[in-house]
């Protein structure tokens, strides 16, 4: 019997273009590749017998959108091989890059998985999977990734999304909590803006130097020009765990951001995308390093990403971006092995101030470990999902519009991803690494996935082969800065 879709499925289902597909896109590496048809027996028992939105279709029936049984389902249109004639990187990074722009046949089930080896002979290969955004999110899709592959204690990754004490709660209870939470938080915030203001007017009417006035002057249209700059010097004098003052710190920031972009990226992304990435870094040296610095391994790979885009920027004579905002995805559902047989999107994504041009280590690592402190001691998430619902429940043209507005404030779609913290095995087969993208949208031009798996980690760049044409030079930076930071915990110590 067809079921109606899920509006914030629906948002994501009918949000394709040409030049940005709602696609999610993974990946396992092997050094033996499982057989074929032992991968397409442990998909079909694993998944498609388990979610029966995977042998459904999109159909519309009496005006309204709705999954239906897709009566000629074939496992083998959905699993299939296929060999290239050379199974090397980059002739595999080439294959990829052009999926990135194939849209799915709207007809059958919205995704696939292919075997990719090279010729008779070899054993090397990969498991790519494609779905579509609106069967489930990210997330989950790494969820159920992760459960096609053969049981091993220590598989389930670490937890992720909202905090456990809030987990049953109704949103609005959340909101009435961060609201009520503490009279104390509101004055703070109310002191922390009467002093920011005080400050400024006192020394323009202690200023005599007319040079150092019209320095004065100019800092203060600066920050009007710049409502964001207001927003974070006002909230600056309040502690990162105020739940008021940075509520209203984020929730500004989603709505009044400028968009900052680089020059070199400026335009619309086209059809051609470009996908690289480095694999397999270990995370015991990172592990060290956020300890050694007072931060989480988030931060510190968060401080590589910001210490890889400087560079990138400085190559091409690029110096004066400080900052550069990141859509990431957090899930408002704790990751658990349990998948819901409907899957569907359960997630928001908020908005990451990273900063740029701070090569000093434990400058920029205590920079980016304040911003992520008040993002999660924030409101946010809770009024993206606000957000989202708007959009989901929008006609699509306002739906379009709402998404190009707010995915034009960031450069990109940014994720860290907690995979298995064991090795494990697919039809048998050991998996040597894992690595996906979620997809980007409207016109931001870059998708950085950071994917940890078995105690290391690896970093994936999918770009606009126009606007960033070199991803793996990229995701080498990337790979060089967490090295160095790996090395560098042994300064912070002393």
């Amino acid at each position: 019997m067809p079921r109606p879709i899920a509006p914030e499925d629906l948002t994501w289902l009918l949000m394709d273009r040409p030049n940005n597909l709602m696609h999610v896109h993974a990946f396992m590496v092997f050094d033996k590749v499982p057989d074929l048809s032992a991968l397409t027996e442990v998909i079909m028992e694993r998944a498609v017998r388990k979610f029966r939105r995977l042998s459904q279709v999109p159909v519309i029936l009496d005006g309204e959108w709705h999954w239906e049984d897709d009566q000629d389902f074939d496992i083998t249109r959905h699993v299939r091989q296929v060999v290239l004639d050379d199974i090397g990187e980059e002739s595999f990074r080439t294959y990829l890059s052009g999926l990135f722009s194939v849209p799915f046949d709207r007809r059958r089930p919205l995704w696939e998985a292919q075997l990719v080896t090279g010729p008779p002979g070899g054993s090397e290969g990969y498991v790519l999977a494609r779905f579509h955004h609106g069967l489930a999110d990210g997330i989950r899709l790494v969820q159920l990734l992760i459960s096609l592959c053969d049981p091993a204690e220590g598989s389930t990754p670490s937890a992720v999304g909202r905090k456990a004490d809030r987990e049953h709660q109704h949103p609005l209870e959340q909101v009435l909590h961060v609201v009520g939470s503490s009279v104390g938080d509101s004055v703070d915030f109310a002191a922390g803006v009467t002093q920011s203001v005080a400050r400024a007017a006192m020394t323009l009417v202690t200023t005599t130097n007319p040079l150092r006035l019209v320095g004065h002057i100019s800092d203060a249209l600066a920050l009007v020009r710049h409502p964001v700059r207001l927003i974070d010097a006002v909230t600056e004098p309040t502690s990162p765990d105020n739940e008021i003052s940075n509520s209203w710190r984020e929730i500004g920031r989603m709505l009044l951001s400028d968009g900052s972009r680089a020059g070199v990226w400026s335009g619309r992304p086209g059809v051609q995308k470009s996908v690289a990435w480095v694999e397999s870094l270990p995370l015991e040296g990172i592990r060290r390093a956020s300890k050694a610095y007072g931060c989480t391994l988030n931060d510190v790979l968060l401080g590589a990403v910001s210490l890889a885009l400087t560079d990138y920027l400085a190559e091409r004579h690029v110096t004066d971006v400080t900052s550069l905002s990141w859509l990431m995805p957090v899930s408002m559902q704790p990751l658990d092995s349990d998948l819901p047989p409907t899957l569907g999107n359960k997630f928001v994504v908020v908005m990451m101030p990273m900063p740029l041009g701070i090569t000093d280590h434990a400058e920029l690592l205590a920079d980016i470990h304040l911003k992520t402190t008040r993002v999660k001691n924030s409101a946010e998430p809770l009024a993206a999902l606000g957000v989202q619902r708007v959009i989901a429940e929008s006609p699509l043209r306002v739906a379009r519009g709402l998404t190009d507005f707010f995915a034009g404030k960031a450069i990109g779609q940014l994720s860290n991803v907690p995979g298995p913290r064991v090795p494990m095995t697919l039809a048998g087969a050991p998996v040597r690494s894992i690595l996906g993208w979620v997809p980007t949208s409207g016109d931001q031009p870059v998708g950085i996935c950071l994917f940890s798996y078995a105690d290391k980690i690896s970093v994936g760049v999918a770009t606009d082969a126009r606007m960033i044409p070199d991803p793996l030079h990229l995701a080498q930076l990337v790979e060089g800065h967490l090295e160095q930071l790996a090395l560098s915990h042994k300064e912070a110590d002393v």
